[in-house]
């Protein structure tokens, strides 16, 4: 019998009582797990807060670098210690008054929204060409599939191939002329 199931029954001698019998009958798993939870930590009140980190190989790697520069005698130690100064760098007044008075970026909600729909509508018609270069790439297949199995070529689906590739050339065209002109107006440019 497992160690949690015995805890909750009473002994054959405490059974016989009516009290103990309207307890464990009365009082659920839980509510005697969290009663006891509650004795421990009245008990015994708790000092100290545990963190776990999952680290990759290369954090590790740099708390150990760290570790050995403030001469810590352990990771966790170092950690602490790290911690420790950044607080302490954060709550400085020097720190405190230097990042009260750092400019505010002024940000000019038009442009933002103009660049935003114009970067939208780039996406959207690069996803358009990608999609009918697909469609394209499909029916060139299709094509040369039919003309091995038959042994002579369908001109008229090739010129359609052909119209198809002329309109995205038109298309694409249009579109580096479009992202020359937003090039041109966006601020940022280097």
């Amino acid at each position: 019998m497992s160690e949690a199931k015995s805890w909750e029954r009473p002994t054959m001698a405490e059974a016989d009582t009516p009290q103990v019998a309207a307890e464990s009958f009365a009082v659920s798993r839980g509510a005697v797990a969290i009663e006891r939870a509650d004795e421990r930590s009245s008990a015994r009140p708790v000092k100290d807060v545990v963190v776990t980190v999952r680290m990759t190989a290369d954090d590790a790697d740099d708390l150990a670098f760290v570790q050995a520069e403030l001469g810590a005698a352990s990771g966790p130690d170092a950690i602490r210690e790290v911690i420790r100064l950044v607080a302490s760098l954060q709550r400085d007044e020097t720190h405190q008054s230097a990042k009260a008075q750092r400019p505010v970026a002024a940000v000019d909600e038009a442009l933002l929204a103009e660049v935003r729909d114009a970067v939208r509508g780039v996406t959207t018609s690069y996803n358009e060409r990608t999609r009918e270069l697909h469609f394209i790439g499909h029916n060139w297949n299709q094509i040369a599939k039919v003309a091995n199995a038959m042994g002579k070529v369908d001109t008229d689906a090739i010129r359609g191939v052909e119209r198809a590739l002329v309109d995205i050339r038109m298309q694409m065209t249009a579109d580096a002329e479009r992202d020359a002109k937003l090039l041109a107006v966006l601020p940022f440019q280097s």
